[in-house]
């Protein structure tokens, strides 16, 4: 038996094994379309015209392309926004911090990464040359601890700290005074992935940095288009000098196609509406979900992922059916995706879910924990 189909029986046996959905139920509470923008006509018309003026592909690595007013468009404009001085476009999420993290940092120098931070981030962090250690979130006493043991091991060299603002999985906001100070203390750079929390939070959605006015104390704000701005993408915002940095040093801008016109303009127009009333509005219906789902759980979060934890893989698989067969879509979660022994339901609201499908979801999670 080869390697690969033994994998392949030891992930059936461990209740792990994933396939693509064939059919989905009509409700779904398994997207991170916060805002509700991915289906929005006047986002799905940006990138039409985008298409007409600019293609369909943005045909190289824009070093070699040549100029292409969307990207510039997009960029400017989140530089604005996350108050920096500039900001980069890349052709995916995942992408980003593989090639933003590698460039930050060299052989003599240490990353200190979250201990259940997101799959890209450690993949970034391996493909550097740094030394990595691992810290436990929101503990200070625990990141404390690897920034004195990472200077007295290597006192000449730079230490990146990297952390997600909303937890893509625990649904947790970062610790970010604590973040800040510590890295103040000690020298530090910090990258914070604002994934999950760009557009969904924040003055004008701007984030979690942006919510405690600490948007200039964070080196690298890290963020995607995927998620509440509806699009595809993501994108670094920082001071100029790190951005043209990037520019000339992240091998994935560098070396991949660059992301598609259209996904840029969809991008821009939905950040337009973010940053507008009706973007306050949004996120006003949005924190309105979120206290409607929140009331009678008993581990709520503040942000809109949720979480329910059943522990092993095939009760998640069960729970997850059974809400399926009810016409609601909700992720189950295994490991390797969170730790053993913690397989839950994923649960992302959003601004577009109306308070009757709320009450139908929590009443059908309800009769999951009773059974």
């Amino acid at each position: 038996m080869s390697s690969v189909e033994q994998a392949g029986e030891a992930r059936s046996r461990q209740g792990t094994q994933r396939a693509l959905p064939k059919d989905v139920a009509p409700l779904s509470f398994a997207d991170n379309d916060y805002l509700g923008f991915a289906r929005d006509p006047r986002v799905a018309e940006a990138a039409i015209r985008a298409i007409r003026d600019s293609g369909t592909s943005a045909r190289a690595a824009r070093h070699l392309a040549g100029p292409c007013p969307e990207h510039a468009r997009l960029e400017k404009n989140l530089a604005a926004w996350k108050r920096t001085e500039a900001a980069l476009v890349f052709a995916s999420g995942y992408q980003t911090p593989l090639g933003v993290i590698p460039s930050l940092v060299t052989n003599k120098d240490t990353i200190l990464l979250e201990r259940n931070a997101h799959a890209c981030l450690f993949d970034g962090a391996r493909l550097s040359a740094a030394r990595l250690r691992l810290f436990t979130r929101n503990d200070a006493a625990s990141l404390t601890a690897s920034l004195t043991s990472s200077k007295k091991l290597n006192p000449e060299g730079r230490i990146l700290i990297i952390a997600e603002s909303l937890h893509s999985m625990d649904g947790d906001f970062a610790d970010l005074q604590s973040l800040v100070a510590l890295k103040n203390r000690f020298g530090a750079w910090l990258l914070l992935d604002e994934a999950h929390a760009t557009g969904s939070i924040g003055p004008k959605g701007a984030g979690w940095a942006a919510e405690l006015g600490l948007a200039e104390e964070v080196d690298v704000q890290m963020g995607t288009l995927g998620k509440a701005l509806g699009s595809s993408g993501g994108f670094v915002a920082a001071r100029s000098l790190v951005v043209d940095h990037f520019l000339n040093e992240a091998r994935t801008f560098l070396f991949g196609t660059a992301p598609a016109p259209a996904a840029m303009a969809a991008a821009g127009q939905a950040l337009e509406i973010v940053r507008s009333t009706e973007g306050s509005n949004l996120r006003e219906k949005l924190q309105a979900n979120i206290r409607l789902f929140s009331a009678g759980q008993a581990d709520p979060k503040k942000g809109p992922i949720q979480t329910q934890i059943f522990g092993s893989n095939a009760r998640t698989l069960q729970a997850r059916d059974s809400l399926r067969a009810a016409g609601m879509e909700v992720a189950a979660i295994r490991p390797p995706t969170v730790p053993e022994n913690t397989a839950r339901l994923r649960i992302s609201l959003s601004a577009r879910h109306s308070a009757p499908e709320i009450k139908r979801l929590t009443e059908a999670l309800a009769k999951l924990r009773d059974a």
